[in-house]
């Protein structure tokens, strides 16, 4: 296949999200809502005296460690698109990142911030294509970094002796929802679009270099995440090792790929909290705390790109301009 053949990549774009955007919202909300709930069940004042007693400077510093994490993510990307030519620069590969991780985590929007990320790429005189099979490919070397860690967090997970059928309840809404009838409208489209890329995947096969060099833009980005973690976590008196937070991280990071919430809002929440409370051997109002800290120190950390998005849709409306 012609890469430079290939479907407009936006085009394509468009139809899932307007089938998905429905039903999105209606998961967001469950799963806002049932994280809610087990958080009401709880000592939710201890959860709430946790985060409010939580030193300004490990907050800072946590959310210093994430920007540093978004930071190793955004060069990730950029050793991918090094494909193209000419070579985009870091620079904007950085600001393109954090345009698109603003918009998962804050917009309230079904857009996500691989779509935002593949916009912009495309006003930067990128081709799409390769765009669209980078962002593909971000993504398998995202999983990579986490999947040396998985069979730890596996071995955890079926080897516990202290889970309890109600700290899987969450759990299995979510595993309910990933098989339920709502993907069949998207699984169609989802084969078509999977197939085209990866047939532009095997570009990389002829660069191994930028694929080990955004393999160890990820194990970086890892080790500032698990950091992130392993500092709360130590604040909030609770021992556990960098190799041991991988391992349940991973297993949150598996569920929170599904696109079932935007932004994967509850989902993650309701991950982090029943799995670290489970394999980690903590109270579950620690381990909400954490799911809650986690998402604040996302959030903020992606406050930059709000600098970046404006430009979207000036650029957009230029380009509706000149096709008329």
């Amino acid at each position: 296949m012609n890469i430079n053949e290939s479907t407009d990549p936006i085009k394509a774009d468009e139809q899932p999200k307007k089938q998905s955007s429905y039903w999105r919202w209606i998961l967001t909300i469950a799963a806002i809502g049932l994280f809610i709930y087990q958080f009401a069940q709880q000592d939710f004042q201890q959860t709430l005296s946790i985060i409010k007693n939580m030193p300004l400077l490990i907050m800072l510093a946590a959310i210093g460690l994430t920007v540093c994490s978004r930071i190793a993510i955004a060069a990730r990307w950029n050793a991918l698109l090094k494909i193209n030519a000419p070579k985009p620069k870091f620079k904007d590969s950085l600001k393109t990142t954090f345009a698109g991780l603003f918009s998962s985590n804050v917009l309230p929007t079904s857009v996500g911030g691989d779509f935002v990320r593949l916009f912009m790429g495309i006003q930067a005189k990128l081709d799409p294509a390769y765009i669209a099979s980078s962002l593909i490919m971000d993504r398998i070397i995202g999983f990579t970094g986490m999947l040396f860690f998985m069979p730890y967090g596996l071995k955890l997970l079926f080897n516990s002796s202290e889970t309890s059928s109600t700290s899987f309840i969450p759990m299995s809404f979510i595993f309910m929802l990933t098989f339920s009838d709502l993907f069949k409208k998207t699984w169609g489209w989802i084969k078509k679009f999977v197939q085209k890329v990866l047939d532009s995947i095997q570009l990389w096969l002829k660069h191994p270099v930028y694929l080990l060099e955004s393999l160890g833009f990820t194990f970086l980005h890892t080790a500032f995440l698990f950091s992130t973690i392993w500092l709360f976590l130590h604040t909030m008196q609770v021992d556990l090792s960098i190799f041991k937070i991988g391992a349940i991280y991973s297993l949150s990071y598996v569920i929170s790929l599904f696109p079932l919430s935007i932004g994967g809002l509850g989902i993650q929440e309701l991950a982090i909290s029943n799995l670290f409370s489970t394999l980690g051997n903590m109270p579950l109002e620690t381990a909400n705390a954490l799911a809650l800290l986690l998402r604040l120190a996302y959030i903020i950390s992606s406050i930059p790109g709000v600098f970046f998005l404006p430009d979207i849709g000036k650029k957009k409306k230029q380009l509706s301009t000149k096709e008329n």
